[in-house]
């Protein structure tokens, strides 16, 4: 296997001008909106909204029209956005474009997503655990110099961001030159959008198409949870490290390079450990299990910065990221796919808003922040005991793709 291939760099460096600026936009807000958490978060909230409906709407387009045209649309977007960035000064022209370029850009996760899934499931769909986690891993790589360079490249005394979107720009730009090494799916064999279904209601029973959907449903639910979750604890870390803990901003950047680093091989392994045969569900539960203990303890220590800053920078992205396009993947025609992949990010995004929204409330409400991260783990609590109960995983024997039977892994957990 290459070391990484086309469709990865692309990824890669689609997370690198990502990095850049997404860890400091609640700083940002934060500061631009006085202080005002309330503002902030609904300031952060409305872009997340936004997304629920517009990656939804360019997942189904991406079944329509191909994906790598909606990659390639989303990069052009995303470099002309940080353009765009630059030369703005006014604070209500800033949040304007950024709600207005985010929501284009929002086109490349379900698409690429897409794009990845059905490409893979042409040659071998039993590969999809690897695929997924070395995806993520490259990600991780590309969040993680993006967050270095954040961290060489911003003034958290002047708040000034011009270094960074200059920065963004040129990844940005090379982002969209990689997408031209993108095979289209026609070249690789897929027919869009009039293609034959790989897999019926007729073809494997009622009974079983049921559990299908069922097991997206569900897993739609848990991504939501644990990105209600994830945001009430990250929504304003940035603003914590600096308000609360009184150290530099800088170290957000710091914590999340660490946090990528070690995503790396977390999400390689998590990929490896699928393929070979390890059941999603468990991969599912330890994921939830990690929202749960992470806020928790930062809680506990909320006045330590050295242990608050550690727990940030264990990657508990790295179980979801991979576990959860495998089973949209291994559960849907691919003439849906990308609606269904785009319906993962909306329910991503969604969570994200609910999130960020009681994260303000809770943060205006006492004052502080630490509180939270308390609730965080608590909703992450309720995500266990539905994953452990509801959640039913489609296994694929490795040697045939047709040979596939549908269990409560609850036992295999």
């Amino acid at each position: 296997m290459d070391l990484i291939n086309k469709s990865e760099l692309v990824y890669l460096l689609y997370h690198l001008p990502v990095a850049l600026s997404t860890p400091f936009i609640s700083w940002y807000f934060y500061n631009i909106s006085g202080g005002d958490f309330l503002g902030a978060g609904l300031i952060i909230s409305i872009p997340y909204i936004a997304f629920i409906f517009s990656t939804a709407f360019f997942g189904r387009l991406s079944d329509l029209i191909g994906s790598k045209n909606l990659v390639t649309f989303a990069l052009s977007m995303q470099m002309v956005s940080f353009i765009v960035y630059y030369n703005i000064s006014r604070p209500w022209l800033f949040f304007l474009a950024y709600i207005g370029f985010n929501v284009l850009i929002s086109a490349f996760s379900p698409s690429m997503n897409r794009y990845i899934s059905v490409t893979t499931e042409a040659t071998n769909q039993s590969k999809q655990g690897d695929v997924f986690g070395r995806l993520t891993m490259w990600a991780s790589l590309g969040f993680f110099l993006g967050s270095v360079l954040a961290t060489v490249l911003l003034d958290s005394e002047s708040q000034d961001f011009r270094p960074l979107f200059l920065a963004a720009i040129f990844f940005s730009f090379i982002a969209l030159c990689g997408v031209i090494l993108l095979d289209s799916e026609k070249k690789i064999g897929i027919k869009y959008p009039h293609q034959n279904p790989t897999r019926s209601a007729t073809d494997i029973g009622i009974r079983s198409y049921i559990t299908e959907l069922k097991s997206i449903g569900i897993l739609l639910i848990l991504v939501l949870i644990t990105q209600i979750s994830v945001s009430l604890y990250s929504s304003f870390f940035t603003i914590f490290i600096d308000s609360e803990l009184n150290q530099p901003v800088n170290y957000a950047a710091v914590a999340n390079s660490v946090a990528t680093l070690i995503g790396m091989g977390v999400s390689y392994t998590v990929g490896r450990s699928i393929t070979a045969g390890f059941n999603k569900k468990g991969v599912i539960l330890i994921g939830l299990a990690i929202y749960l203990v992470l806020p928790t303890l930062t809680f506990i220590f909320a006045d330590n910065p050295i242990i608050v800053i550690g727990l940030y920078c264990i990657p508990a992205y790295s179980t979801f990221f991979v576990v959860a396009p495998v089973v949209i993947s291994e559960n849907t025609d691919s003439k849906v796919r990308g609606l269904a992949m785009g319906l993962y990010s909306a329910f991503t995004f969604g969570g994200q808003a609910i999130g960020t929204l009681i994260s303000a409330y809770m943060a205006d409400y006492f004052e502080v922040i630490k509180y939270n991260f308390l609730l965080a783990g608590i909703i992450s609590l309720f995500g266990i005991l539905i994953g452990f109960i509801f959640f039913k995983e489609r296994v694929i024997d490795p040697k045939s793709a047709n040979k596939d039977v549908y269990v409560d892994s609850s036992i295999l957990a």
